[in-house]
């Protein structure tokens, strides 16, 4: 087999979040007086919350609220509005549905909090094909970082060179990369062009092509 374990970012790869965690972003910073525009919070997506937080409050030039707190105003206020909509992905249960035919073990590995992959995969009917949910607020590093794939493939008991990451954004790519794994990014329309993802070993337009990549 020439992927032994494929190992899927969560926010933008199997869940359409991204929009809710901006305008999370976007709102919870309103309430304490500093206006970020949805261009500010595009330019910082894959990001985790802490490091949003960090780099706003950088650019202002200040801190009215403790990170620690509005890293879960954040959270709270983002989940509370993907777990309402449960926005799947299209073609995510078909796609996983033939992985798993194929024989490949299948892992997520996310900046997001365990309990928001373990609701939402719930919530949208997939986590029985998941062995493993790997969350990067439970390790030392995150994204960039190759912790979070590194941690997933070590439970899956899968050596790193025989996964394979998708991911959707220059950070999570890096990490895939740093990891070892082969990577398959899924970039939004407006930045299929940027040449980063040069990186990359495969650049797909949608989840359907990823079985395609085991021919």
């Amino acid at each position: 087999m020439k992927f032994q374990a494929v190992i899927f970012d969560m926010d933008g790869v199997l869940i359409d979040s991204e929009p809710f965690w901006k305008q999370a972003g976007i709102d919870v910073f309103d309430q304490i007086g500093i206006a970020v525009s949805q261009q500010e919070m595009q330019a910082l997506t894959g990001m985790p919350a802490a490091g949003i937080i960090k780099t706003v409050y950088q650019r202002y030039q200040q801190m009215p609220v403790p990170v620690e707190e509005m890293v879960k105003r954040m959270n709270d206020c983002a989940i509370s509005m993907i777990l309402e909509n449960k926005p799947l992905m299209p073609n995510v249960p078909e796609t996983l549905e033939k992985l798993t035919a194929l024989g490949c073990k299948l892992a997520v590995a996310s900046a997001s909090p365990r309990y928001l992959l373990e609701q939402i995969t719930e919530r949208c009917g997939i986590a029985r094909y998941f062995q493993y949910l790997s969350s990067a607020t439970e390790l030392d590093y995150n994204k960039p970082h190759p912790q979070v794939y590194l941690h997933a493939a070590h439970q899956l008991e899968i050596d790193p060179q025989a996964c394979l990451g998708i991911e959707d954004s220059v950070l999570g790519m890096t990490a895939v990369k740093a990891a070892s794994m082969h990577c398959a990014v899924i970039p939004a329309r407006m930045e299929r062009n940027d040449p980063r993802w040069s990186l990359a070993d495969y650049k797909l337009e949608q989840l359907t092509q990823i079985p395609e990549l085991f021919a």
